[in-house]
């Protein structure tokens, strides 16, 4: 099998693995029990939340909640942010560029009175700084943008808009950072929260990580024990939390050279495809190292999917969320592409564990898919 789809999800590592099943087995103990071996769990939890800041030299600007997933961070920062300011500071602002797990959460909010605006999009599938600039105002309680597109690969002018919303005091500046750890540097300077999702850094599903500034900023959105500051109740999953780590110092310390590994893959890639009459790069120059969007134009995407996975590449069209949606993406939509390119685009999205003898053997599949469907190009 030729995996292409590690935007969707990533093989965990073997030691993220190991651990999981290491701690499950020797300190499955409740970190909020008072006797000796909680206390241990206890310990042991705090310990793992340190050595996250050291890793990211956060110091102490940052508390960490453990979460499932960026689903969840997302949800806790964005609706907790959100309530906590709704009497001062109503609106928020956004793009279509989100993940689902942020636009569905603002168009909710939406529904409860908050007032959301959508920044616009430039050519290149960036936000637009100055159109935010000129959005910018004392009623914004929060402003939201993924750090790397998981459609399309852009990487978002993350410095440049947390300087626009520092400017700002009532305002809140949230990061969906899914598909930029592991892959370009994480930037945490003036933003106020950041969501990671294991499962996107070969660590395992159910893992996530929400780092907040000012944890007192965020209104609970769900009610139990009073674990994680009150603001993410029920069982701490310790076993999960360490093995994230695990994932964690891997991704980040191996950020360089999986970067300049990716980008030489990435650059094959797109000198083979560019050679193909009919067959375009949707991605724009200048994005992440492990994300390219091709369109053939005559064909469905869905239909690609299909004929790829018949020679056992594992490919989407969009993202493993909306993969299954009809309507056409936003966020090619918003870059100007034309329906034809956006019906007929798929995604390959690279990883930590991606050979060169993975993309050898993909371009030998692509030839013989090519010429299956070479007549539909239009």
């Amino acid at each position: 099998m030729i995996y292409l789809d590690n935007a969707a999800t990533t093989k965990p590592n073997q030691d993220v693995l190991d651990t999981f099943v290491k701690v499950n087995q020797s300190l499955y103990f409740n970190p909020n029990s008072p006797h000796k071996a909680g206390l241990q769990a206890e310990q042991l939890l705090q310990q793992t939340k340190r050595e996250i800041k050291e890793l990211l030299q956060l110091n102490n600007a940052f508390e960490v909640l453990f979460t499932s997933g960026a689903t969840e961070s997302n949800n806790i920062a964005l609706q907790g942010i959100a309530r906590k300011k709704k009497a001062f500071a109503p609106e928020i602002i956004t793009s279509v560029l989100e993940h689902p797990s942020v636009l569905e959460v603002v168009r909710a909010l939406a529904d409860e009175g908050f007032c959301v605006k959508y920044v616009n999009i430039t050519a290149e599938g960036q936000v637009d700084v100055n159109h935010l600039a000129s959005m910018m105002s004392d009623r914004v309680g929060l402003v939201t943008c993924m750090h790397v597109n998981n459609i399309m690969g852009q990487i978002q002018p993350i410095p440049e808009i947390a300087e626009i919303v520092s400017q700002y005091p009532k305002a809140h500046f949230h990061v969906d950072a899914v598909q930029a750890i592991g892959k370009i540097p994480l930037y945490f300077n003036q933003v106020d929260s950041i969501s990671l999702s294991g499962h996107k850094f070969n660590g395992l599903k159910g893992q996530g990580v929400l780092f907040v500034r000012n944890i007192h900023q965020l209104a609970p959105i769900m009610y139990g024990g009073g674990q994680e500051f009150g603001i993410r109740s029920g069982t701490v999953n310790l076993p999960t939390n360490i093995a994230i780590v695990k994932a964690m110092k891997s991704a980040v310390l191996n950020q360089a050279s999986t970067f300049n590994m990716l980008q030489t893959l990435k650059t094959q890639l797109i000198s083979f495809i560019e050679e193909f009459q009919g067959v375009y790069l949707n991605s724009p120059e200048g994005s992440s190292p492990h994300i390219i969007n091709i369109a053939f134009p005559g064909v469905k995407g869905e239909v690609l999917v299909n004929a790829f996975s018949k020679y056992d590449v594992m490919l989407s069209t969009t993202s493993a969320c909306s993969s299954k949606k009809a309507s056409l993406n936003e966020v090619l939509l918003a870059m100007g592409i034309t329906e034809k390119r956006i019906e007929g685009s798929i995604r390959l999205s690279l990883g930590s564990h991606t050979t060169v003898e993975d993309i050898e053997d993909f371009k030998a599949q692509f030839i013989k898919v090519y010429e299956e469907i070479k007549e539909l190009l239009k």
